[in-house]
């Protein structure tokens, strides 16, 4: 059987970080939800939903739409609207809902100039279309311009000085996005920026990495790499991982393999 070629389509994609992560974490997840079902609504799960909402709060706290009290409130009133899914266990429903409120409970503004809210970031890495979310853009008193995700994951800060842990590869894997968008930073103000962050605000930690030229340069390669890399895939093969499949992937409705997942 003569094999389909989806190379002409995938090779008039634009791209996003999030598109070119999907195929390393599944391949065939990958396909169904960028070649296959594309315009497929996928399916609500509770770590993204938590996400989004709490995104969103942020959002209109920071771009001056709403007080610090009225997202607090709205976080109160509109949580089980918002946050339909249902968590993994109760523990961990729990623990999610009062981290938010723990950190809404305690957020006050940076002191820094805010440059932009939420961007749509639409520019061009080496021939790639690239669109990206930028969650929030500040500038110090210094001029200096801080890179800012805001995170429901928790990631742990560099260990300097030592051998790398895993949580120092996690960290790197989820800067490579951040790098991805200093080069809108690079176009748009002429300078990078001098701090990448994460503002993991279910523990209210805020991490700060200085900009590093040569991991930017890695993350342009392995973004451009990856592409290559799917373009010219022959079959995208499954991981099957049970708290993922279940808990994080949207296309669980629409994946032959999501029934093996349970074991």
């Amino acid at each position: 059987m003569k094999k389909i070629c989806y190379e002409p389509l995938i090779k008039g994609m634009t791209w996003s970080y999030s598109r070119v992560k999907t195929f390393d974490d599944c391949a065939y997840k990958w396909f169904l939800k960028y070649i296959k079902l594309p315009n497929i609504e996928s399916k609500e799960l509770f770590f993204a939903s938590y996400g989004i909402f709490m995104h969103e709060l942020l959002q209109a706290y920071n771009n001056g739409q709403k007080t610090a009290d009225q997202i607090k409130k709205e976080y109160l009133t509109g949580f089980k609207t918002h946050v339909k899914a249902a968590a993994p266990s109760e523990a961990i429903f729990k623990s999610y809902f009062l981290d938010g409120l723990q950190y809404l409970n305690s957020i006050q503004p940076s002191g820094n100039k805010i440059l932009s809210v939420e961007n749509k970031a639409e520019f061009i890495i080496r021939s790639k279309p690239f669109v990206g979310y930028i969650d929030l853009i500040e500038q110090d008193n210094s001029g200096s311009i801080l890179l800012i995700d805001n995170k429901s994951k928790v990631l742990k800060p560099r260990k300097v000085g030592k051998k790398p842990t895993k949580a120092d590869n996690e960290l790197n894997t989820y800067l490579k996005q951040l790098y991805l968008y200093s080069h809108y930073i690079f176009i748009q103000y002429g300078k990078f920026p001098s701090k990448l962050c994460f503002n993991c605000f279910r523990k209210g930690l805020f991490i700060e990495e200085p900009f590093n030229q040569e991991a930017y340069e890695n993350a342009i390669d392995w973004f451009l790499n990856k592409i290559d890399e799917i373009i010219s895939a022959q079959e995208f093969r499954p991981s099957i991982e049970y708290f993922k499949c279940q808990n994080i992937c949207e296309m669980q409705d629409y994946c032959e393999y999501y029934k093996i997942s349970k074991g």
